[in-house]
């Protein structure tokens, strides 16, 4: 079965580390890393105040494992430094203290990464997953977290969204369609869009900084087609995902991109966001995206009129060709 692939969302084309400076005075330095569900802190990101930097080995680094805590170089500490003390900031909205007991190495897809054992209490999940589920992220040194709402898809907030997004998700899917050369999708436009858009994802924030006081969303949205005969009981789907900033006033900002692909969605990737950062009153998203064959994490810049990512740091994943599986995973 094809997988048939278009562009993603612009604002989340996110790729390997990367380190952006920010204009401003000095600020806090902070590290962030996920928590995972078997109590492993994978560290991801640095900010020193100006600039963000990815400072922890990533997966399949060729590196020594550190017999202790005290044995991990310095440099792979990031800003807030070895002595730092850490905070875990979990999906429910609470907060604990999280102490880091020893490096360890532990399976991630295909390969292995190198994390640090904490005394966060480890929880069930599956260990034939390709990964471990997050349990939210930690922070060490001067930053702290809020919510992301997460919006019902039965609000009427939920309805407005699909009609906000529904001329930019028709253009994407025909553009979809367009880019392949030896298929064309057994439905034209026209006949594509009677088919209801369905929100399977719906996030949401409300923000109010010098640059003015706006709504950033994100948000994953699906068209399923009826299953033809030689698709094996999986039809074809279009996922749609992107951002949608809205302020009073102003046309809202929607830049969101499509995939067209069969219901098993085995290399479709989705958002799982952590929370909230605020730095100089500028609000930074933190989330991880993910498939069944890999995982990045992430943080944008969040403004009025766009999203930017400023580091994108891969959690690990397969090549293409290995084994995988469709379906919704953390």
């Amino acid at each position: 079965m094809p997988a048939f692939f278009t562009r993603i969302a612009p604002a989340l084309a996110l790729a390997a580390a990367v380190a952006i400076p920010l204009d401003g005075q000095q600020r806090g330095a902070f590290d962030l890393g996920v928590l995972r569900r078997d109590g492993i802190l994978v560290p991801f990101a640095s900010y020193n105040g100006r600039s963000w930097s990815a400072d922890w080995p990533g997966p399949g680094a060729r590196v020594d494992l550190p017999i202790s805590l005290a044995d991990v170089p310095k440099p792979w500490l990031g800003a807030a430094g070895p002595g730092a003390r850490w905070t875990a900031w979990l999906l429910d909205d609470q907060s604990r203290p999280l102490a880091l007991k020893k490096p360890e190495q532990t399976p991630v897809f295909c390969g292995t990464a190198l994390g640090i054992r904490t005394d966060y209490p480890a929880g069930e999940f599956d260990p034939r997953e390709p990964t471990v589920p997050k349990d939210g992220v930690a922070i060490a040194g001067d930053a702290t977290l809020t919510p992301i709402t997460r919006i019902s898809n039965f609000a009427r907030d939920a309805t407005q969204m699909v009609q906000a997004i529904t001329d930019d998700f028709n253009r994407e899917e025909r553009l979809a369609a367009e880019r392949f050369q030896s298929w064309s999708h057994p439905y034209n436009d026209e006949q594509r869009r009677t088919v209801p858009i369905e929100l399977e994802a719906f996030y949401r924030t409300r923000d109010t900084t010098p640059s003015g006081t706006w709504v950033t969303s994100y948000v994953e949205a699906v068209r399923r087609f009826p299953a033809g005969p030689f698709d094996h009981g999986c039809g074809l789907i279009t996922f749609v995902r992107g951002w949608v900033l809205e302020r009073e006033g102003h046309k809202p900002v929607v830049d969101v991109g499509a995939r067209i692909t069969y219901c098993d969605r085995a290399d479709v990737s989705f958002m799982l966001p952590f929370g909230k950062l605020l730095i100089e009153r500028e609000p930074y998203w933190v989330y991880q995206v993910s498939s069944w064959r890999d995982e990045i994490y992430g943080v944008s810049r969040v403004r009025p009129d766009a999203v930017r990512p400023v580091l994108a740091v891969s959690g690990g994943g397969c090549p293409k060709g290995a084994p995988g599986r469709g379906g919704r995973g953390d």
